[in-house]
């Protein structure tokens, strides 16, 4: 049982490569996490901004990787353009954007009074 956990691990790491190779948007979303996190270290957010930052910026990446699932699984079922799977990727685009935006509120709640503090 151990060793099927391993293994699922390993096949979570190669698809954090896989979608990091993939999508431009995840990369983007990695960067702006480390920045944010960054801010964090030398604003000295308290600890509960900290839980706050840290589930804001996985939630934003683990729906940037379920929209890429959702990608795959429908590039994978039709390879032609139908309107009905191009509305499934919108909704998961949608998705995308509706916790980017979440993250963002975050981060200007968390952020503009640490920043205003310091100036």
């Amino acid at each position: 049982m151990l060793r099927k956990k391993w293994d699922n691990l390993i096949l979570a790491i190669a698809a954090i490569g896989y979608v990091w190779r993939e999508e431009f948007s995840f990369r983007l979303q990695v960067f702006a996490g480390a920045f944010t996190f960054a801010l964090g270290f030398y604003c000295g957010i308290s600890p509960i901004e900290w839980m706050f930052v840290i589930m804001a910026t996985g939630a934003v990446l683990a729906t940037e990787a379920l929209n890429t699932a959702i990608e795959e699984i429908c590039d994978a079922l039709i390879a032609e353009h139908h309107p009905k799977i191009g509305r499934i990727k919108d909704i998961g685009a949608l998705a995308s954007a509706l916790i980017g935006f979440a993250a963002l509120l975050v981060g200007l709640i968390i952020f503009i009074p640490q920043i205003s503090a310091l100036l």
